[in-house]
């Protein structure tokens, strides 16, 4: 069942890339030219990448009265990176990977965290990244915007307190249920990147998740579909900005995709597969994180 469902989030995905930047041509073979551009130039060309990033996350579910300690992140992503220099200032950032995560309690000490809840988890996936920014060989900066599929595990939660009381019978079969076993969601985050001779990278981003406390798989098809239509459409407008204004398209490329990635994360917190089956979704577990990074490109 796992790998049905993946196999068919990566078509689903390709059949939204291919049909929303797909330009048909005279003799009908936008798809072969598409593939060709995209996807087999992609792995050919791209470059091996590996980066490390470090984050304080604030976890949380709207129908836990408790609050969660902050949690400090680490994160590891290998993966391919391709960018290409066009309109003499202009460079486009295309990248693939798969990453794993750890996050604890006890991995930051910059917070308090005296009678919250502690937890930890363990998270891996695969996603994409992509941007328009300024620079060329030597210098660059990118504002971005990426986009993961997430399995993630709590592997441990309690709730000291001064009497050491546990946390609310009301409330522990919320974290049961994502308790020792690998739950799916999905997470966004919207970032720059520094890049020094197209090597080095620096790398700060904020990162918003949805971890499902069940995964109805159609009802978050249905979602899924409608924030990816949206989203292409929206790349398709933002692409005729930054043709038209080289200068400022890349700032308005960024803060509208941004922006709406936001967006439906907010009207996800309380119904987890809007805008569908308002009546049955569960609240999700969300994680919002702030990570600094460094990528090395070989």
């Amino acid at each position: 069942m796992f790998n049905k469902k993946v196999n068919l989030i990566l078509f689903i995905s390709l059949f939204l890339t291919v049909t929303a930047t797909a330009q048909e041509s005279k003799d009908g073979g936008y798809v072969d030219d598409f593939l060709n551009e995209n996807v087999m130039d992609f792995i050919y060309t791209a470059r091996p990448m590996i980066e490390v990033n470090y984050g304080i996350g604030y976890p949380g579910h709207n129908n836990i009265t408790g609050d969660f300690a902050s949690v400090g992140s680490w994160d590891l992503k290998l993966g391919k990176s391709e960018r290409k220099i066009y309109k003499g200032i202009l460079l486009d950032l295309n990248e693939r990977y798969v990453f794993g995560s750890y996050t604890g309690s006890a991995q930051q000490s910059y917070f308090d965290t005296e009678g919250d809840i502690l937890t930890t988890a363990y998270k891996f996936g695969f996603g994409s990244r992509d941007g328009i920014g300024y620079g060329g060989s030597f210098l660059s900066v990118t504002p971005y915007v990426s986009q993961d599929f997430v399995w993630t595990k709590l592997s441990d939660y309690t709730t000291p307190t001064a009497q050491g009381v546990k946390i609310p019978n009301l409330e522990s079969p919320i974290l049961n249920d994502y308790y020792g076993t690998f739950r799916f969601g999905d997470k966004s985050s919207y970032g720059v990147k520094l890049e020094f001779a197209s090597i080095f990278q620096v790398n700060a981003f904020y990162e918003t998740s949805v971890v499902y406390r069940r995964h109805l798989f159609w009802y978050w098809s249905g979602s899924f579909l409608v924030s990816q239509i949206g989203y292409n459409i929206l790349a398709r407008f933002t692409d005729e900005i930054v043709d038209s204004s080289p200068v400022l398209g890349p700032i308005v490329n960024f803060a509208l995709k941004a922006g709406y990635l936001y967006g439906y994360y907010l009207l996800r917190k309380d119904n987890m597969n809007w805008p569908f089956n308002p009546n049955g979704n569960e609240v999700p577990l969300t994680y919002d994180t702030i990570n600094v990074g460094f990528t090395m490109v070989f």
